[in-house]
C-alpha cells in the first residue's frame, strides 16, 4: 500500500506541475482580453499647466479644459505603456480636429484630419507612437481623455461608427430620451433585431451629461452608427409659435430637408403634431418634418443642401399618434437578438440609462394616451398600409441595406457527346494527418495536463487491485 500511495502522490505532483505551467498562459490570455486604463503613465507635454489634465481626468463630462484656436494639446507616454487607443470625450463638438502621432524621438509618424468628430471618439494609436497631439482651427473643449492598452475596450467605452451614408430609417427625436419614451421598440426592433440602417437625430440638447446617457441607451438598443446632435436650443414651450420663435421655421425646415437629403432614408419616424403632452419642440419637429419631406425631393429649394447631397424622395413618413392611416406596432414579441426580451423591454432598459430624466417619466409608454405603439402614415409615395404592422410595408426590399440579391439560376449547357477515355490506374490518396486545432480559447497545455491527471487517477485503483491479487496469490502459495 505504501508504494501505491507514493505513486498517487507522484501523479498528483505531475498534474499540479502541468497546471502550474499552463497558468501563466491563462493569465496572459485573460489580461490581453480587456484593455487597461494607462492614462496615469502619460504626461502633459504642451504649454498648459497640470490642472488641464486633471480636469480631463475627474470623471465628469460637465467640466472641461478649453483650448484656443490652433492651441495644441499634447500627451507623451513611455514605451512600456503600450498605448493603443485614445478615448476622447468632447464637451462641445469641434468643427474639425487634427490628430498627430509622434515616435519617441518626436518625429511625426501620422497625421489625421477628423472632419466630423463624435462626442465620444476612439482614436487608434500606432504601436510605435509615444505621443499624440490634438489641435483645431476653431478651438477645442475636451471633457475627458483616457488612454487604453491593447485589448477589448471596457464596458461603457464604445467605438462608434460614423453616421450612416445611407439610412433605411431616419428617427428624429426632439430630445435625448424621446427616442425611447415615445417611439418605444422602434430602435431595438429595426436596428437591433432586423439590423437595418437606423440613423438617430436629436434636435435639441442642453446638457452634456445627457449626450452620454443617449449614447449608452442607443448602444444598448443595437445602434452602432453615431447619432447626430442638432444645435437647436432646448427651451420648453407649449405652442408651435413659441417653439419656432426660438428655432425659426425656415431654419428648422431647412435643417430637416438637409438631413433627409444627406441620409436618404426610405422611412422617417418622428413626433406627434400635438407634441405628445404639448411640448413645443415636439410640435415644431413634427410640423416642420411634414413640410420637409416633399421639399427634400424638390431640387429648386434649399440649394445649399441640394448642392451637397442632391434631392431625395423619402417613401414614407410616420408621425406618432397621427389620427389617419393608423398603424399599431407590436413591441411585445420576443427578439432573438436580445435573448428573447421584447422590443419594449429593451426600450425600457435603454431609457433607464437616461438617469437624469427618470424623475419626469418612469418608463416607456407601452399603452395609454401616449402609447409608443401608435402611429399614423402621414406621407407616402407607395400607397397606404394594408397589413399595418411594419413601417417598411410596400418598401421594395432591394432599396434596403440588408438586401441580398437572389443568385441567378445556372444556365444549362448541352452535355458533350460521350467518348471512350483511357483507363487510368487510381493512385492512393496521401494520408492527411489532421492538425491540432488552435481555435480553442483553452491552452493546449492545460487540456493535456488535465487528461494526464484524469488518466493517471483512473489507473491507481487498477494498480492497487492487481497488487492486492498478487499478494493473495503469494500467501496461498506459501
Amino acid at each position: 500500500m505504501k508504494k501505491a500511495t507514493r505513486k498517487q502522490m507522484a501523479i498528483l505532483v505531475v498534474g499540479a506541475a502541468v497546471l502550474m505551467l499552463a497558468a501563466p498562459a491563462i493569465s496572459h490570455a485573460e489580461n490581453a482580453q480587456t484593455a487597461q486604463d494607462i492614462t496615469p503613465e502619460a504626461r502633459l507635454s504642451s504649454a498648459q499647466d497640470g490642472r488641464t489634465l486633471r480636469r480631463m481626468r475627474d470623471g465628469t463630462v460637465e467640466t472641461y479644459s478649453k483650448f484656443a484656436p490652433e492651441e495644441v494639446f499634447s500627451l507623451t507616454w513611455p514605451s512600456e505603456a503600450a498605448v493603443r487607443t485614445a478615448y476622447v470625450k468632447w464637451y462641445t463638438l469641434p468643427d474639425c480636429v487634427i490628430l498627430v502621432q509622434s515616435d519617441e524621438d518626436g518625429m511625426e509618424i501620422s497625421r489625421e484630419r477628423i472632419d466630423e468628430p463624435g462626442f465620444n471618439d476612439c482614436y487608434p494609436i500606432l504601436p510605435e507612437a509615444r505621443a499624440l497631439s490634438l489641435v483645431s482651427d476653431g478651438g477645442m473643449q475636451i471633457a475627458e481623455i483616457t488612454l487604453y492598452s491593447e485589448g477589448t475596450l471596457p464596458d461603457g467605452v464604445y467605438n462608434w461608427l460614423s453616421p450612416l451614408q445611407k439610412a433605411d430609417l431616419l428617427l428624429v427625436s426632439a430630445h435625448c430620451d424621446d427616442e425611447f419614451i415615445f417611439f418605444g421598440g422602434t430602435i431595438p426592433y429595426y436596428a437591433g433585431e432586423r439590423k437595418l440602417g437606423v440613423q438617430v437625430v436629436y434636435m435639441a440638447n442642453g446638457e452634456r451629461a445627457r449626450v452620454d446617457e443617449a449614447l449608452n441607451g442607443l448602444w444598448h438598443a443595437g445602434v452602432r452608427n453615431a447619432p447626430v446632435f442638432m444645435p437647436f436650443k432646448d427651451v420648453y414651450t407649449e405652442s408651435l409659435r413659441l417653439a419656432l420663435l426660438n428655432w425659426g421655421e425656415e431654419e428648422t425646415t431647412g435643417a430637416l430637408v438637409s438631413l433627409i437629403r444627406r441620409f436618404q432614408p426610405e422611412v422617417i419616424v418622428t413626433h406627434d403634431l400635438e407634441g405628445e403632452y404639448g411640448h413645443g419642440a415636439h410640435i415644431a419637429t413634427a410640423v416642420c418634418m411634414l413640410n420637409a419631406v416633399p421639399l427634400a425631393a424638390d431640387a429648386s429649394v434649399f440649394s445649399d443642401s441640394f448642392a451637397a447631397y442632391g434631392a431625395w424622395q423619402a417613401q414614407k413618413l410616420y408621425l406618432h399618434l397621427y389620427p389617419e392611416d393608423k398603424i399599431t406596432m407590436d413591441w411585445n414579441q420576443p427578439l432573438p437578438a436580445f435573448g428573447g426580451k421584447t422590443a419594449l423591454e429593451v426600450a425600457n432598459e435603454a431609457y433607464h440609462m437616461h438617469v437624469s430624466q427618470l424623475k419626469y417619466h418612469s418608463n416607456v409608454y407601452g399603452s395609454g394616451q401616449y402609447s409608443s405603439l401608435e402611429y399614423g402614415l402621414a406621407y407616402t409615395v407607395v400607397g397606404p398600409d394594408t397589413a399595418k404592422k411594419d413601417f417598411f410595408e410596400h418598401i421594395d426590399p432591394a432599396r434596403l441595406s440588408d438586401y441580398i440579391a437572389p443568385t441567378p439560376a445556372p444556365t444549362e449547357t448541352p452535355a458533350p457527346a460521350a467518348t471512350l477515355a483511357p483507363t487510368v490506374q487510381p493512385t492512393a490518396a496521401p494520408t492527411v494527418v489532421p492538425e491540432a486545432s488552435t481555435q480553442s480559447g483553452v491552452p493546449t497545455l492545460l487540456i493535456t495536463g488535465a487528461v494526464i491527471l484524469i488518466a493517471a487517477a483512473a489507473a491507481v485503483p487498477v494498480f492497487m487491485k492487481q497488487r492486492a491479487r498478487k499478494t493473495q496469490n503469494s500467501n496461498r502459495s506459501k
